[in-house]
């Protein structure tokens, strides 16, 4: 028996494959940023050896230019992955170390052929016809050659079986990593690649469904309906293939909000998804969104809160409360736990954003300033449309007219080519009471379907709009009303 190279290794409740990178715990696949992995491969590899910021940046970040924030930042996001526990330590001036005790497993290959001379024992008797030992050893051979054959044919088809699932599992890592740029589009190769290699498999399908749905959400063009159909096609193709699948009912649900505003439908999917996991975190984080959009916020917020006791680490979910305490009138609460996410997201423009967006509910105006204008030095590319919306309406509400004025022309600009800037505008125009121009904003979003447009009727900065007959009549045709 030949020993395989040994690549598994096992501290507490986890489960480390350096091989086929992926980390488990308890026997579930843990959701873990591509950057956290990779560095939890190289520390835990080390053995106990301290291992320079150098070395990360050399090993982790190769032929990438990163700046060494992205080091603190990535070693924040995997000690929350373990737990918070105290595997990953920092050695001053030095580096880190991992310091859990390992054990380090190792996989054996299949058992060699058993040879025929060591079944067939020589004739005792030398009169015995021998025609009967070479019967025997031509019977035993030729099941022997059998049972090679269907082994090889298995082990082919387990290879692919395996690879398909390896290439989903990447997949959905992908998607859950906000830091990768073009997630979607890296994790639907992934997905493709799951199909290809096993399109017997419903799971690759499910997988193939949610990079498109997601693909598609980041999209206010007709380019989202083109995505969202082929997304169609492969849940029911997963369908298809397992009538009962917990991931197929997972997507067709968020793909029924997301794509055909099915609230009922959607619905229906995602409380079949609960029972069939009701230790989904996804499931509920799902569920909680869609009830938050139909307006039931107490539904809403319990199902967010079986979510973040269900995964408590997941940055998706973290974020994902905030639109449901702004819908509801939280704003206190949603202050205070932007404020906690700040902290320990300090790099995070997203926790920046959700701590202005409270703090201009709450009426501290010029801290939304001071924290605007901070974000827009900071963007590279074009300044992000909701932190215009922002600073527009605060420097009017603090009588800065004229900087007011300069800001928002700036975001009706920007609205031209970007309907999810003149959703934001939207905003501004209604809480100026210019309710035409505002409905008339939303009325092109509506027209392609700009993904924002989901939260039109439980949105507080439209409050002005709620006796508009315009504004109702929007709501009739999203059956939000």
């Amino acid at each position: 028996m030949s020993d395989k190279i040994k690549h598994f290794y096992e501290f507490e409740e986890f489960r480390l494959d350096a091989a086929n990178p992926s980390l488990w715990r308890d026997g579930k696949l843990v959701s873990i940023s591509p950057k956290a992995l990779e560095t939890l491969i190289l520390l835990v590899g080390k053995k106990g050896e301290i291992v320079s910021r150098d070395e990360l940046l050399e090993k982790v970040w190769k032929e990438t230019f990163v700046e060494e924030g992205n080091i603190n930042y990535t070693i924040s996001l995997l000690r929350k992955t373990l737990g918070n526990k105290d595997f990953v330590q920092t050695v001053p001036r030095r580096g880190y170390r991992f310091a859990a005790d390992v054990k380090q497993i190792g996989e054996n290959s299949d058992a060699s052929p058993v040879k025929l001379e060591t079944i067939i024992e020589p004739p005792k008797n030398n009169k015995r016809p021998v025609f009967f030992a070479v019967a025997l050893a031509s019977i035993l051979l030729l099941l022997t050659l059998l049972a090679f054959s269907w082994r090889s044919t298995a082990t082919g088809e387990d290879k692919a079986n395996s690879e398909s699932s390896q290439s989903y599992r990447r997949g959905k890592m992908i998607l859950d990593d906000k830091d990768v740029e073009n997630r979607a589009q890296k994790a639907l190769e992934e997905f493709q690649q799951a199909v290809t290699l096993d399109p017997t498999s419903a799971l690759a399908y499910t997988g193939l469904a949610e990079g498109f749905a997601s693909a598609g959400t980041s999209m206010a063009n007709d380019r989202s309906r083109e995505f969202f159909a082929k997304g169609k096609v492969a849940v029911e193709k997963a369908f298809s293939l397992d009538g009962n699948l917990f991931e197929a009912f997972l997507v067709r649900g968020w793909l029924r909000r997301n794509a055909d505003w099915n609230w009922s439908g959607a619905e229906e999917d995602l409380r079949r998804a609960i029972e069939l996991d009701p230790n989904s975190a996804l499931a509920h984080f799902r569920y909680s969104h869609l009830l938050t959009n139909i307006g039931r916020h107490a539904e809403a917020l319990a199902e967010m809160q079986k979510a973040r006791e269900l995964d408590p680490l997941s940055e998706i979910i973290i974020s994902g409360h905030f639109p449901l305490l702004e819908s509801a009138g939280e704003y206190d609460k949603a202050l205070k736990l932007a404020e906690e996410y700040l902290q320990s997201n300090s790099e995070n423009p997203f926790a920046r954003r959700a701590l202005g967006t409270f703090q201009y509910h709450t009426g501290d105006y010029a801290k939304v300033i001071e924290n605007g204008e901070i974000a827009l030095t900071k963007s590279e590319k074009r300044r992000p449309f909701a932190w215009l919306s922002l600073l527009a309406a605060s420097y009017l509400k603090t009588g800065q007219t004229e900087k007011a004025d300069r800001i928002l022309r700036e975001l009706e600009v920007q609205s031209h080519t970007d309907k999810k800037a003149l959703y934001s505008l939207a905003m501004n125009y209604a809480e100026l009471g210019r309710a035409d121009e505002a409905i008339t904003a939303l009325e092109k979003c509506f027209e392609v379907r700009e993904q924002r447009m989901l939260w039109v009727s439980v949105e507080p900065r439209f409050a002005n709009l709620k006796n508009e007959p315009r504004f109702r009549q929007l709501l009739g045709k999203m059956r939000l009303n």
